[in-house]
C-alpha cells in the first residue's frame, strides 16, 4: 500500500541524519534554551502530523489537540495507576489516540469543508468535557502532578533537560523521517489526489473512505506520541492541554509554516513557539497575534514561511 521502496528510504534518511547533527550542539546554549528546543520539537511532530490531514488530504481538523492529550493522559495513567514503563506508555498513548482517531474519522467520512471542521471542534470539547468531568480518573481540572519521568538508561537521568532533549530530537526526526516516506508514498499521492479532486479520486478507483481513515490514524498516532513525550518531560497535564486555543495554536504552525510540504509545520513550529516565549508578557494577545499572522500569511503567501523561502531562493537561483 505505502509504495516505499529501499532507494527512497536511504536518499531521505540522509538528510534527517545531517539535520540531527547539526541540532546536537543545541544544548550548550544553556538550560532555558534546551526547554524552549524540547517544546519546539513536541510541537514539531503534533504540526507535522496534522499536516497530513489538513495539508495533504485536505481534511481541515479543529480538534487535534484532543488527541495529544489522550496521549498525555494515557501514557500518564498507565504509569501511576499500572506502573507501566513510560517508554512502553508513549506509544500506548499513540495507539489510544489512533482509536480515538478510528471513533472521529469514521463517522466523519461524509463530511468536508466547515462541516467536518465543526464535527473535529465537536470532538475536542467532548474529550476536554470527559478529562473535566471524570475526576476520579483524570483528577479533573485541578490535572496531574508528579507524573514519573522517562526511566533512565544506565548513568543517563531524563530528568535532566539535556538528557531528555535528545530523546526528544531522536523522536522529532524518527517522527519527520516516516510522515516524509508516507507523503512520498503510493498513499501520499493518494492523499494529494484526494484533497485536490475527491470525486475525481473515487471515479478512478481509489478507496476514498479507506484512505481517509488512514490518514486520521496515522495523524492522530503522532500527536498521540508527542502527547506521551510531553507528559513525561513537564511531568504535569491538565485539561487544557486539549483546548481549542491549543488546536488553533497547532493548526497555526502549520498555517504559517507552509501546509501540504511537511516543513513548513516544522518551520511554524520554530516561529510560534519562539514567538509565545517573546510575546510572555503580553500572554492574553497571543491568539490575536496568531489569528493576524494566519490572514496576512493566508492573504499574501498562501504556501507560508516555506513558501517565502522557496520564493526567495528561486529568485536568487534565477539571478545566477
Amino acid at each position: 500500500m505505502l509504495g516505499i521502496n529501499r532507494r527512497m528510504i536511504l536518499e531521505t534518511a540522509k538528510y534527517y541524519i545531517i539535520v540531527a547533527l547539526l541540532l546536537i550542539p543545541l544544548p550548550l546554549a544553556g538550560d532555558y534554551v534546551t526547554h524552549v528546543a524540547i517544546l519546539v520539537m513536541l510541537y514539531t511532530i503534533t504540526a507535522a502530523s496534522l499536516d497530513i490531514l489538513v495539508g495533504y488530504t485536505g481534511r481541515l481538523s479543529l480538534g487535534h489537540a484532543a488527541f495529544f492529550a489522550v496521549g498525555a493522559y494515557t501514557s500518564t495513567l498507565l504509569a501511576m495507576n499500572l506502573g507501566v514503563s513510560p517508554w512502553i506508555g508513549i506509544f500506548a498513548g499513540g495507539i489510544m489516540a489512533s482509536i480515538f482517531g478510528l471513533i472521529l474519522g469514521i463517522p466523519s467520512l461524509k463530511l468536508r469543508g466547515p462541516y467536518l471542521a465543526i464535527a473535529t471542534l465537536g470532538f475536542g470539547v467532548v474529550v476536554w468535557l470527559m478529562l473535566i468531568n471524570l475526576d476520579w480518573l483524570t483528577r479533573g481540572p485541578l490535572g496531574i502532578p508528579g507524573i514519573p519521568p522517562l526511566p533512565g538508561i544506565g548513568p543517563i537521568d531524563f530528568r535532566n533537560k539535556v538528557s531528555f532533549y535528545y530523546v526528544a530530537l531522536l523522536f522529532t526526526v524518527i517522527s519527520i523521517f516516516l510522515l516524509h516516506l508516507l507523503t512520498k508514498s503510493r498513499a501520499g499521492r493518494i492523499f494529494v489526489a484526494i484533497r485536490e479532486d475527491e470525486d475525481a479520486a473515487l471515479s478512478i478507483g481509489v478507496d476514498v473512505p479507506l484512505f481517509k481513515v488512514y490518514a486520521f490514524l496515522v495523524a492522530t498516532f503522532f500527536a498521540g506520541i508527542s502527547g506521551g513525550l510531553y507528559a513525561h518531560y513537564l511531568r504535569y497535564i491538565s485539561p487544557e492541554i486539549s483546548t481549542l486555543s491549543e488546536s488553533i495554536y497547532m493548526l497555526s504552525m502549520t498555517i504559517i509554516g507552509g501546509f501540504g510540504t511537511l516543513i513548513g509545520p516544522v518551520m511554524g513550529a520554530i516561529v510560534l513557539s519562539l514567538l509565545q516565549e517573546l510575546l510572555r508578557s503580553y500572554l492574553e494577545y497571543r491568539y490575536l497575534i496568531y489569528g493576524l499572522l494566519i490572514v496576512l500569511v493566508m492573504r499574501f503567501f498562501p504556501k507560508g514561511i516555506y513558501g517565502i523561502i522557496e520564493l526567495l531562493l528561486e529568485k536568487a537561483g534565477g539571478g545566477k
